[in-house]
C-alpha cells in the first residue's frame, strides 16, 4: 500500500501495542487526605499535638480539647487555600485536537487524537491544532504557530525541505498540507516537556523555611522551660517528681504561642483574597511572602511583556514616513503626520487587505484576528485609514500565487466588479519586492523606479529593522489577463510591479510594563528577558521598557549551550540584566537553577507549555490567566488575571508588607509569652505558686492574644517598602536584635505581672512562708489580677509592635481600625471573663474592686514609655537618625 493510502487497520494495531495511545501520561494524583495531612508536617504544628496529648494525659481535658481544635482549624484553613493539586500533566491534554482527519485503508476518517500511531497519515487545514510530532510530506503555502512552545511571536513558515517539522500542540495559522506522525504521546516535544515538569522537584519557600526555624526555636524554648522548671521545682522546692514533671511541663506548654501557625496562615490567607482582588491568584499560601524577597525576575518576552498582537508603528509611502498609533488590533489609531488621501495610498491599503487571508473580528468589544498575525495586523492597519474588507466587496479574488521561502513574496490577483479588470497585489519581504518593480507610485502619477529610489527605500527599512519591526513591502501590477487558476505564474505574475510603499510591525510592550520595571529596579529587583524570539527583538522591546542598556548581553540558545555550569552561574551573577534569547524548555530551567544556586530568590514568568518546568522549579512562578496555558498556570505559584507584568508589582508589594507584618505580629505574640514565662518564673523563685494557670494562659494565647496579632497581619503598606533591598532569603526573623527586642519587652512585662500578683496576695493577707490552695480566694483574686493586667501590656504592646523604629506618637492612629477593633474586643473580653460570675466559675477568675482596675490599667502604660525610650535611644547609639 502506498503511502498516501495511509496505514492499513492490522499495521495500526501493531504500532499501537509498540507505543501505545497518543496521549500524555499524568502522574498520579494526590489524594486529598495526604493534602490534608501535609498540613501538619509544620514543626510548631508538630509541638502543639504533642502539647495536647501531654495535657489529656495530664488529666487537663480542657486544655487538649481547646489546642486540638487550634491545630485542626490551621489544618483546615490551610488545606482549603492549597487544595488545587498539581495538575500540569494533566492540563496538557487540554490542549490537544479531539479529533483529527486520517487516511487509512485508503480511506479519509475522522478519529480522535488519541488513536493516532507512528506512520499515520493525517490531514492539516488552517485553524486545526497538531495532535502529534509530524513531518510535512505536502503543503501549500503551511504556516504554523508555534508560540506554545517556543515563545516565538511570529508564526513559522513550512516547507517540504529542512523546515517540515509540525509538533503536538501548536496551531496552523495558515495553509494546507499533508503529514507524517513520527511521535506519540510522551515521545513529542509536548511529552518530553511534560515529562520535565513532572520530574522538576519544588523547593519549599522562604517563608517555610523561616516558619521551620521558629518552630524549632519555640521547640528548644519549651523543652529549656520544661527543663528549667522540673530542676526548680524538684531540688529547691522539694516537689514530688510526678506532680513536679507534670507541673514542669503543663507551664511549658501553656507558654508556647498556641495561636501563632494559625495566625500565620490567616495573615496569609488575607492576604491572597487582597491580591485576588488585585488581578493576582495565589496558588500556596506560603508564596504570598516569597515574592516580597524575590531578587530577580525571569521574564518571557510574548505575552508578558508585550500584547502577543503584532501591531503595525510605522509605514513609509510616497517618501513620507508615518507613525501609526494604536496597539493591538482594535482598529483604533491615527496616523502622524495625517495621511493623506491619495491613490498610492488606496492601492496600498487595497493590497494590505486583498493579499491577505486572514479575518478581523470582534466579540462583546474585544477585537481578535482569525489567521496569520502579520495579516491581522495589515487589516488593522488599513481599518485605521478607514478602508476594510466590506469596503472593498466589489473585487473579488480570482487567484493566490501563495508565499514561499525562496521568493518571499505572496500575490493575489482580484478583479473588480465595475471596470472588470484584473490587478495583482503582492505583499512580502521589502528587497524581494523591489528587486521585481520596475515603477513606483509619485503625486498619484507612476514614474520609473531608480536605483537611488530603491537605496532611499532600503534605508527606510533598515531604519525601521533597527528597531526590531518586522518590514513588509507592498507592490501591485494592473491588467493582469484572465486565466485558470493553475495557469498564473509566479515568475510573471509578480515581474513589472509598481512599489506602493513599506510597513514596519512589532509585537508592541504593555503600556503599563515601564513603570512596572521601574519600580522593580527602585526595588532592587533585577529583570532577565528570557525568549524564543530573536534578540535584536527582545532587546529593542527591553530598551523601550527600561529593562536593557545599549551594552546589556544577549545571549542565544546556541552560546547558553556552550556555557558550563560554574560559566552561567558567574554570568548570571556577576551581569545586572541579560537577554537570553532563542532558548528551549531545558535552558530556562538551566537559568532558574544557576540563579538558585547563587542564592537568588527567583520568580520566573510565563504563559506558554515552555514556560512549565522553569515555573515549577522558580521559587514563585507567575502565569498568565488571559494568554497562558493551562499547562503553565498549573505548573505555575501565581495566576495573573489581567496578564499584566505590573501586577506582579502589586505582588511584591503585598509579599515584604506581609512579611514586615509577620515580623511586628511575631514580636507581639513572642514578647506577650515572654512576659507570660517571666511572671511565673518571678513568683516561683520567691516561693509563690504561678500567677496564671494553665487554663488562663491558653485564654491569653488564644483569644485575647489572636485578635490584636490578626489585625497586626493586616497593617497598611508601608510607604518607603520599595525602597529597601530585597530582603537575605539567608536572614531570620529571630536574628539577635528581634529577640532581645521582645525579651526586654517580655521582661518587664513579666516582673510587673509578678509583682501585681504578689500585691493582690499580700492585700488578701497572705503571708509568705504559709500555704496558699489555688483553691483559695486570696489565689484566685491575685491570679485575676496578674490576668488582667497582663493582657492590658498585651493591648497597648500591640501599638508598640506597629513599627520597631517609628513612635507610636508619629503613626496614623486609625490607619488600622482593625486593629483598634481587635483591641477593644479582647478588652472587653477580659473584662467579662473576670467580671461575670458564669466565666468566674469556669476560669477561676473572680470580680475586681475600682482600685483594682484602676491599677491594672495604669502600670500598662509603661510599656510604651519603655518602647518609645529605647526608639529614641538606639538609633542614636548606633549613629543612625530615626525616620
Amino acid at each position: 500500500m502506498e503511502i498516501h493510502d495511509g496505514l492499513t487497520t492490522a499495521i495500526v494495531e501493531q504500532k499501537r501495542q509498540k507505543f501505545g495511545w497518543n496521549v500524555i501520561t499524568a502522574a498520579k494524583r494526590t489524594p486529598a487526605i495526604v493534602f490534608f495531612l501535609r498540613q501538619f508536617k509544620n514543626s510548631m504544628v508538630l509541638i502543639l499535638i504533642g502539647a495536647s496529648i501531654f495535657a489529656y494525659f495530664a488529666g487537663e481535658g480542657v486544655d487538649a480539647l481547646i489546642i486540638t481544635g487550634i491545630v485542626l482549624l490551621n489544618a483546615t484553613i490551610g488545606f482549603i487555600q492549597e487544595y488545587k493539586a498539581e495538575k500540569a500533566i494533566e492540563a496538557l491534554k487540554k490542549l490537544l485536537a479531539p479529533k483529527v482527519r486520517v487516511v487509512r485503508d485508503g480511506k479519509e476518517q475522522l478519529l480522535d487524537a488519541k488513536e493516532l500511531v507512528p506512520d499515520d497519515l493525517i490531514l492539516i487545514n488552517e485553524g486545526d491544532k497538531v495532535s502529534a510530532d509530524c513531518i510535512l510530506i505536502e503543503g501549500n503555502d503551511l504556516h504554523a504557530d508555534e508560540s506554545i512552545l517556543t515563545g516565538e511571536s511570529v508564526p513559522v513558515e513550512k516547507d517540504l525541505k529542512e523546515n517540515n517539522k509540525l509538533f503536538m500542540g501548536t496551531q496552523i495559522t495558515h495553509g494546507t498540507g499533508k503529514a507524517l506522525v513520527v511521535n506519540t504521546g510522551m515521545r513529542t516535544e509536548f511529552g518530553k516537556i511534560a515529562t520535565l515538569t513532572s520530574e522538576t522537584e519544588k523547593d519549599i519557600s522562604p517563608l517555610q523555611k523561616e516558619i521551620a526555624h521558629i518552630g524549632k526555636f519555640v521547640g528548644i524554648v519549651t523543652i529549656g522551660i520544661a527543663t528549667i522548671l522540673f530542676l526548680v521545682g524538684y531540688f529547691l522546692q522539694e516537689r514530688d517528681i510526678i506532680d513536679n514533671l507534670l507541673f514542669a511541663v503543663s507551664v511549658a506548654v501553656a507558654a508556647v504561642p498556641e495561636g501563632l501557625p494559625t495566625i500565620i496562615t490567616i495573615a496569609l490567607a488575607l492576604g491572597v483574597q487582597r491580591l485576588a482582588r488585585k488581578n493576582a491568584i495565589m496558588k500556596q499560601l506560603s508564596s504570598v511572602e516569597t515574592l516580597g524577597s524575590t531578587t530577580i525576575i525571569c521574564s518571557d518576552k510574548t505575552g508578558t511583556l508585550t500584547k502577543n498582537q503584532m501591531t503595525v508603528q510605522d509605514f513609509a509611502i510616497g517618501g513620507q514616513l508615518y507613525e501609526v498609533s494604536g496597539v493591538g488590533y482594535q482598529p483604533q489609531g491615527s496616523f502622524s503626520p495625517v495621511l493623506p488621501d491619495s491613490k498610492e495610498v488606496e492601492l496600498a491599503m487595497r493590497t494590505a487587505i486583498l493579499c491577505n487571508n486572514a479575518k478581523l473580528t470582534e466579540e462583546k468589544g474585544h477585537w481578535q484576528i482569525l489567521g496569520d498575525p502579520t495579516e491581522g495586523a495589515l487589516l488593522t492597519l488599513a481599518a485605521k485609514a478607514g478602508f476594510t474588507a466590506e469596503k472593498l466587496e466589489s473585487f473579488k479574488k480570482i487567484a493566490e500565487v501563495p508565499f514561499d521561502s525562496e521568493r518571499k513574496r505572496m500575490s493575489v490577483i482580484a478583479q473588480d466588479a465595475e471596470s472588470k479588470r484584473l490587478a495583482a497585489y503582492v505583499k512580502g519581504a521589502p528587497e524581494s519586492i523591489l528587486e521585481r518593480c520596475t515603477h513606483r507610485m509619485k503625486n498619484g502619477e507612476l514614474v520609473t523606479m531608480t536605483d537611488e529610489d530603491r537605496k532611499e527605500i532600503l534605508k527606510k527599512s533598515d531604519a525601521m529593522a533597527q528597531q526590531a519591526l518586522r518590514t513588509i513591502g507592498l507592490a501591485y501590477k494592473k491588467d493582469i489577463p484572465q486565466k485558470p487558476q493553475e495557469k498564473y505564474d509566479a515568475e510573471k505574475v509578480e515581474d513589472g510591479l509598481i512599489y506602493l510603499g513599506i510597513v514596519g510591525m512589532i509585537d508592541p510592550p504593555r503600556e503599563e510594563v515601564k513603570e512596572a520595571v521601574r519600580l522593580t529596579k527602585k526595588a532592587g529587583i533585577r529583570v532577565f528577558i528570557i525568549t524564543g524570539d530573536y534578540g535584536p527583538t527582545a532587546l529593542a522591546i527591553a530598551k523601550e521598557l527600561g529593562i536593557a542598556q545599549e551594552d546589556t548581553k544577549v545571549i542565544t540558545g546556541e552560546e547558553l549551550a556552550k556555557l558550563n555550569e560554574e560559566k552561567l552561574k558567574d554570568l548570571v551573577h556577576t551581569e545586572h540584566e541579560i537577554i537570553f534569547a532563542r532558548v528551549k524548555p531545558s535552558d530556562k530551567l538551566r537559568i532558574v537553577e544557576a540563579l538558585k544556586q547563587t542564592g537568588e530568590v527567583v520568580a520566573v514568568t510565563g504563559d506558554g507549555v515552555n514556560d512549565a518546568p522553569a515555573l515549577k522549579r522558580a521559587d514563585i512562578g507567575v502565569a498568565m490567566g488571559i494568554t497562558g496555558t493551562d499547562v503553565s498556570k498549573e505548573a505555575s505559584n501565581m495566576v495573573l488575571t489581567d496578564d499584566s507584568f505590573g501586577s506582579i508589582v502589586t505582588a511584591v508589594i503585598e509579599g515584604r508588607t506581609i512579611y514586615e507584618n509577620m515580623k511586628k505580629f511575631i514580636f507581639f505574640i513572642f514578647s506577650s509569652n515572654i512576659g507570660e514565662l517571666v511572671a511565673i518564673f518571678a513568683a516561683i523563685i520567691v516561693g509563690l505558686h504561678a500567677p496564671l494557670t494553665a487554663v488562663l494562659l491558653l485564654i491569653i494565647n488564644t483569644l485575647t492574644d489572636v485578635f490584636p496579632a490578626l489585625a497586626l497581619g493586616i497593617e497598611p503598606v508601608e510607604k518607603d517598602i520599595l525602597e529597601q533591598p530585597p530582603r537575605d532569603p539567608k536572614a531570620r526573623i529571630m536574628q539577635r536584635r528581634f529577640i532581645m527586642r521582645y525579651v526586654l519587652n517580655g521582661t518587664w512585662i513579666g516582673l510587673v505581672t509578678a509583682g501585681v500578683f504578689t500585691w493582690s496576695l499580700l492585700q488578701g493577707g497572705f503571708i509568705f512562708g504559709s500555704d496558699l490552695s489555688f483553691d483559695s480566694e486570696e489565689y484566685m483574686k491575685a491570679a485575676s489580677m496578674a490576668f488582667v493586667v497582663l493582657t492590658f501590656f498585651q493591648m497597648l504592646q500591640a501599638f508598640n509592635a506597629r513599627s520597631a523604629t517609628r513612635s507610636i506618637f508619629r503613626m496614623p492612629f486609625f490607619n488600622n481600625l482593625y486593629l483598634i477593633g481587635a483591641i477593644i474586643l479582647s478588652t472587653v473580653a477580659t473584662v467579662l471573663f473576670v467580671q461575670l460570675p458564669f466565666f468566674q466559675e469556669y476560669l477561676g477568675t473572680r470580680a475586681l474592686t475600682q482600685n483594682d482596675w484602676l491599677l491594672v490599667s495604669l502600670l500598662p502604660f509603661t510599656i510604651i514609655f519603655w518602647e518609645e525610650v529605647r526608639k529614641f535611644i538606639e538609633p542614636r547609639l548606633n549613629g543612625k537618625r530615626t525616620h
